[in-house]
């Protein structure tokens, strides 16, 4: 490590005192002596170092590089742009960059804000599409290109894939404006519920001066059911509000997943639902509330069923994702190769799927599309969840069905 350094110091040396001294004296140009090869081959070497070590720089930064010509032609390209896109890199050469753009309005604007002398463009956020049409959230940072030694003029692009911090920083938010709407709920419940409970005894004391044959009686027992509804709902917001705490245990989520497909056999089968489950190898134990968690599947399982009307299939997949440790594990804990994991369930169904514009709704308190929903299911869902340190996600194409995501932990490290 120590000589890896040492010949990168000696690099930028070299190239420090070569720079200045070529302003006096000429780099590259032993008209003085031409028959002195020894130093033509040096500074031949010094070239190529410097060539390879910028060239080393380029395609190894942890972004992708375009340069265009002010048209917005690619003239060239580094390996990670090629990966990113999933283009060759030669694929990428004569390509326009509006054609990565999704949307191609958006692309004529970028491209004539950047022919402004001297503009700079810095975390511009848009959608690209990559080789397979798929999209991708791009960071972008541009500014134009003066290159007076080789004669160009053009742009230079810096990008990165930013979906992954999108998703992330989606799921950040969503969780604040549910922990917002949990304290909120519970304080309205609250009061809302107090009242409810003098309203119930009121009328069931006044029921009780009436004769049977009254027909107020009717009006009360209708008052009553009234309170009673809403004293259901108010217990299944106090669900979302304040659950309870889990009770961490080591459950195996295969007989979790089992219990549950038990539970709604006939209802599968009277629907005409194929199921199907698929379950990886040495999976191991989840740490959960056990009785939490298995609400949870059965109402995803509930939700699936209800769209699948004429019939389908429910698919259940399990599967670990490795993450790594920083520190060691605990040495009451045996963790192989001192990795931890999280167990991933994939709940699928092949019914009519989620519309784009409502899918980052779906866990919100009160938003349902069915007709006799109460909107708390996915947001009790999504809250138990989080309380058993996990996180959810959904994945849907309409008309193509519906993936709930879950990743549950295997281990809990302080």
């Amino acid at each position: 490590m120590t000589s890896k350094i040492e010949k990168q110091k000696q690099i930028f040396s070299l190239l420090n005192s070569k720079l200045s001294d070529s302003k006096s004296t000429g780099l590259l140009t032993p008209k003085d002596n031409p028959v002195d090869v020894e130093k033509i081959v040096s500074q031949a070497n010094f070239v190529n170092q410097v060539y390879n070590f910028h060239k080393s720089i380029i395609q190894n930064i942890n972004a992708g590089l375009f340069i265009t010509d002010l048209d917005g032609v690619v003239t060239f390209a580094n390996k990670i742009a090629g990966k990113l896109l999933g283009f060759k890199v030669e694929e990428l050469l004569e390509k326009n960059i509006s054609d990565f753009f999704k949307d191609k309005d958006e692309a004529a604007k970028f491209i004539k804000l950047l022919s402004l002398p001297e503009k700079k463009i810095d975390n511009y956020e848009t959608k690209f599409l990559d080789k397979a049409s798929k999209e991708i959230i791009i960071g972008i940072n541009a500014s134009s290109l003066d290159d007076k030694n080789n004669k160009f003029e053009g742009v230079v692009f810096l990008f990165r894939d930013l979906t992954e911090i999108y998703h992330l920083r989606n799921q950040v938010e969503r969780m604040e404006r549910l922990a917002l709407l949990g304290e909120l709920s519970a304080g309205i419940a609250h009061e809302i519920r107090n009242p409810l409970a003098g309203i119930k005894a009121s009328a069931q004391v006044l029921q009780e001066s009436l004769s049977h044959e009254d027909f107020r009686n009717e009006l009360i027992n209708r008052i009553v059911k009234e309170v009673d509804k809403s004293n259901r709902l108010l217990k299944e917001f106090f669900k979302f509000a304040r659950p309870l705490p889990p009770r961490f245990g080591f459950f195996d989520i295969e007989m979790i997943i089992d219990s549950v497909y038990l539970l709604l056999a006939p209802r599968l089968k009277k629907n005409n639902i194929k199921f199907k489950e698929e379950f990886e190898d040495h999976i191991p134990q989840v740490y959960i509330d056990e009785t939490q968690i298995e609400q949870v599947i059965l109402n995803f399982f509930l939700n699936a069923v209800d769209v699948m009307i004429d019939g389908g299939e429910l698919e259940i997949r399990t599967r670990k994702k490795k993450l790594g440790l920083l520190d060691a594990p605990p040495e009451k804990y045996i963790i192989a190769d001192e990795d931890l994991y999280y167990v991933i369930v994939e709940i699928s169904d092949t019914g009519k799927g989620i519309k784009p514009e409502v899918i980052d709704k779906i866990f919100n308190p009160f938003f349902t599309t069915k007709k006799d929903g109460l909107g708390l299911g996915l947001s009790i869902c999504s809250r138990l969840i989080e309380e058993n340190r996990g996180k959810v996600d959904v994945v849907s194409m309409p008309g193509k069905g519906t993936t709930f995501v879950l990743a549950l932990p295997t281990f809990v490290h302080n």
